[in-house]
């Protein structure tokens, strides 16, 4: 029977399922054609003014992420990103505020119609009406996660590398040097290498902190979807705790009085960036808890996850559940 639910619960997401993978599909293709004008026609051009000019060209950095911009530094990575190296400038794009909405209104949607969706529908007492125990329920929805997040952590994988394809080799455009004026004693401006290297190897280890992420914002909003009995109701609580852990983690990075509440957020675990480009998947508390241990990135998401689906378990299984409107 728990797999009868399965079945129910993808027939129900089939729809949206493929929409949502689709245009992570389309974005992550996109994105590799991003990655490859920049690095390969902006960045020497900025290189370029920056040998002719004689300066740092980490200025231009400094210029752009200064005030404002600092905002958008913080949610693209921080300062550890060279935007001039495509396995950087790839990996940002698991930072980028399309994928981190596509993915956390899709954790959201669903599983804010686990419970308070079907309470609203109407529906709840037609599944309770057959001899399945509440916690096949909750079990059930747990499986279907365990589907449904890998396909869309594989429409990122399946779009990156479609569009390494399309796009071809990270071949540099030098032509802009040649246009220059020349360095002291007519000397031209020396070029890099013809082709940039790029290495997508590690992008499958980074996008399990993606898939974490997903579980543990599912984990947290069916917590919520579990106390109410309006899926509109579950869907604006998850939002605005969500998105309240957003603003912390960016706020302490930009503020350092905020930095203590960052660990309180999922979002400071998920740093993908961290693990494709370092394979370092520990983060240190001490940066912002003095004494604290490093914890693993995917196991803290994990457990958020797991504490969530305990939590929506336990308040499923003793609520009254009310009738129908």
């Amino acid at each position: 029977m728990t797999f009868t639910l399965v079945r129910k619960f993808l027939r129900d997401v089939r729809w949206p399922l493929l929409v949502v993978a689709l245009q992570i599909f389309g974005f992550s293709m996109l994105w590799v054609k991003v990655a490859q004008r920049v690095t390969t026609e902006i960045a020497p051009f900025f290189n370029g003014i920056a040998m002719v000019s004689q300066i740092n060209p980490k200025l231009f950095e400094e210029v752009v992420f200064k005030g404002p911009g600092k905002v958008s530094q913080s949610v693209l990575g921080g300062s550890d990103i060279q935007f001039e190296r495509p396995n950087d400038f790839l990996a940002v794009e698991l930072l980028h505020p399309v994928i981190l909405i596509l993915t956390g209104v899709w954790a959201i949607g669903r599983t804010a119609g686990a419970v308070a969706g079907e309470l609203d529908r109407g529906t709840m007492e037609l599944l309770l009406s057959q001899p399945i125990p509440r916690n096949r329920l909750i079990l059930a929805h747990l499986i279907t996660d365990a589907i449904v997040i890998p396909i869309l952590c594989v429409s990122v994988l399946g779009g990156t590398r479609a569009g390494l394809e399309v796009m071809g080799p990270f071949t540099v455009d030098y032509s802009v040097l040649d246009k220059m004026p020349k360095l002291p004693g007519g000397r031209p401006l020396p070029k890099g290498p013809a082709e940039l290297p790029v290495d997508v190897s590690r992008q499958p280890r980074a996008i399990v902190n993606l898939a974490a992420l997903m579980f543990a914002i599912s984990g947290v909003t069916l917590a919520i979807s579990s106390l109410n009995r309006s899926r509109w109701r579950a869907i604006g609580f998850a939002v605005v705790v969500v998105m309240a852990m957003f603003i912390v983690n960016v706020l302490g990075q930009l503020w350092e009085a905020a930095a203590p509440l960052r660990p309180l957020s999922v979002y400071y675990y998920y740093q993908p960036q961290r693990i494709w480009l370092k394979e370092d998947w520990i983060v240190n508390l001490s940066d912002v808890w003095p004494g604290s241990p490093g914890v693993p990135l995917v196991g803290v998401l994990a457990a958020v996850g797991a504490v969530g689906y305990a939590s929506a378990l336990l308040v499923f299984t003793r609520r009254d559940l009310p009738a129908p409107l």
